[in-house]
């Protein structure tokens, strides 16, 4: 029935298979009868001649068309169901109409997928898939880009190596608000949910079956107005602190030079030697950087403090003053937090706010990280951040995008579906906007369609289903936030300072294991109270905020916008 009217009692206008979406609307409107007919090849050979019952068609976004149909298959030939499992299945609509034009559309195309077999009837039944999921799998991945766009990230989905590919292109698909199918005759593509400021056919007053037009409106719980996501992205930071020692015997009386020596050569005593520097340095659990410095104990010379007393010395690694640098390497963890809220307008209020949360976190892996603590200190005191900024721009690229992408399509879920008869539907796919005007306004993207032919009441009837998109608002750029702010200030590099203890006289104190610097004996000692011969260095302590985990956090809210598809009761 159409309006209260039976099928067929009027005309109905014709929609030409293959036509391309116009810039301007199509009017449907009932005025022209049809006699249809379908053509089905099974494996190339036709068919037609022993189908029976119904044949039905189900192509939905973002999910594999599928159909169904039944064959009779006469005695006298064997049967083997199995046989019949991946043959080729296309099925075409034919319709003439009373001026003797002759319209033809495809309706399926796919493969057999599960053939049932009822011995008592013979007849067979055909269910059939067009695939989609095995084809996707069977693309390589550069395919898989060109044809799914999105966006994708390691960190945020799981390494592709060894995966499915349809897991992949899933993963792409929800970066973007789109789906992925396949039209009438197989080829893939994707379908933007967005409808159309114009739409592409229009269904006024009339132009519905009977009692068809339906409306399931989608429940506040069910849709997901604001999105918190949380992205933890570790990197090391490599730290070499270069601390600066110096020591000058107390015996040169400040000067330096053959002055120092001089004054030194009054009252000598033992000195350190390169070795015991070095040792210092390193015992310190520093490592050394260049060679120790100073000022050497000079070799022998007839007169070198005028005073006519030969110099006597054939040790050129005995020092009067001494200067060495030492570095400390260490890797410091820096974890920058990003929190990113992204809201409809009902998620502005904490009230009405329907809330789905994800979190993630990755961390940037180096060799250099590994090995830098026992690698040669060179150079300077810094530090160094093992970065991958393109790694966090991704992640957090694709984050946003699929966050945005949840809202869209949480936003979606009512829908307005009508009857018509199969002839006034052939051009309409799913990448359509349809636009309703018979028992309700509505205006929305082509989400499903339904095909049901039944061979023995001679009725062709489609199913029309749209998404209405509702939310409103106003969308900000998804811009990917900048770093946090984790510096700090350069650490602290001097040294604790060095001392000179002589022992071996009267006035010598006691013998002090803390001592730091250089301890010895007079050469010529008047008691028994003398001093191991050392030279002993340490270091500051490096301070928590520079060893322990750094941590800062970036926090940034967008909204997002979602259209008002007409929808009017």
């Amino acid at each position: 029935m159409i309006n209260g009217s039976p099928l067929n009692s009027g005309p109905l206008n014709t929609l030409r298979a293959g036509a391309a979406p116009q810039p301007e609307p199509e009017y449907r409107v009932h005025g022209t009868s049809y006699v249809w007919r379908v053509r089905l090849l099974v494996g190339g050979v036709d068919m037609t001649a022993i189908l029976t019952g119904q044949l039905d068609v189900d192509r939905e976004e973002g999910a594999a068309a599928v159909a169904g149909f039944s064959l009779y298959l006469a005695p006298g030939q064997p049967v083997v169901p199995t046989q019949w499992i991946g043959k080729a299945v296309t099925l075409d609509y034919i319709s003439r109409d009373r001026y003797g034009v002759v319209t033809e559309a495809r309706l399926y195309t796919g493969l057999l997928e599960l053939p049932t077999w009822d011995a008592t009837t013979r007849v067979l039944g055909c269910e059939c898939s067009d695939q989609l999921q095995q084809r996707i799998e069977g693309l390589t991945l550069e395919q898989i880009d060109t044809l799914c766009g999105g966006t994708w990230s390691a960190d945020v989905f799981e390494p592709v190596d060894g995966r499915s590919h349809w897991d992949y292109a899933v993963e792409r698909m929800s970066t973007r608000p789109a789906s992925l199918d396949a039209d009438t005759y197989g080829n893939l593509r994707t379908t933007s949910w967005y409808a159309a400021a114009t739409p592409h056919f229009v269904f006024g007053s009339g132009q519905t079956l009977d009692g068809s037009v339906q409306i399931e409106l989608q429940a506040h719980g069910g849709t997901t107005n604001y999105v918190e996501i949380t992205l933890d992205y570790r990197y090391s930071r490599l730290w070499q602190l270069n601390q600066r020692f110096g020591w000058t015997h107390t015996g040169t009386g400040g000067f330096t030079g053959l002055q120092g020596f001089c004054m030194w050569r009054r009252d000598s005593t033992e000195l350190p030697t390169t070795e015991m520097v070095e040792a210092a340095v390193t015992g310190a659990g520093l490592q050394m950087i260049g060679a120790v410095g100073g000022y050497k104990l000079p070799l022998g010379m007839p007169n070198p403090c005028g005073d006519g007393i030969p110099w006597v010395n054939t040790f050129d690694n005995l020092w009067l003053s001494a200067s060495a640098v030492g570095a400390r390497r260490w890797v410091q963890t820096v974890t920058e937090q990003y929190k990113l809220a992204l809201f409809t307008p009902l998620g502005a209020e904490e009230a009405t706010r329907v809330i789905n949360r994800e979190s993630t976190s990755f961390e940037v892996e180096s060799e250099r990280a590994d090995d830098w603590e026992q690698g040669k200190a060179l150079g300077e005191s810094r530090s160094e951040d093992l970065i991958d900024d393109s790694r966090r721009g991704l992640a957090l690229e694709c984050l946003l995008q699929r966050g945005s992408t949840s809202l869209v399509s949480a936003h979606r879920g009512t829908s307005l579906s009508w009857q018509v008869p199969t002839d006034m539907a052939l051009s309409i796919d799913l990448v359509h906007t349809l636009e309703l005007g018979d028992r309700a306004q509505g205006k929305g993207k082509c989400r499903r369609i339904q095909h049901v032919l039944d061979l023995g009441e001679g009725t062709a009837i489609t199913t029309l289903d749209v998404a209405l998109m509702q939310g409103g608002g106003e969308s900000d750029p998804l811009s990917v936030p900048g770093s946090p702010d984790t510096t700090l200030p350069p650490v602290p590099g001097n040294a604790p300072g060095l001392g000179t203890h002589i022992g071996g006289r009267v006035d010598s104190p006691p013998f002090d294991e803390t001592w730091l610097g250089f301890t010895g004996n007079y050469s010529v000692t008047t008691s028994d109270e003398t001093y191991p011969r050392n030279f002993r260095a340490k270091t500051h302590d490096i301070l928590a905020e520079y060893r322990d985990e750094r941590t800062a956090t970036a926090e940034r809210s967008y909204r997002v916008g979602i259209p008002d598809d007409l929808l009017e009761l």
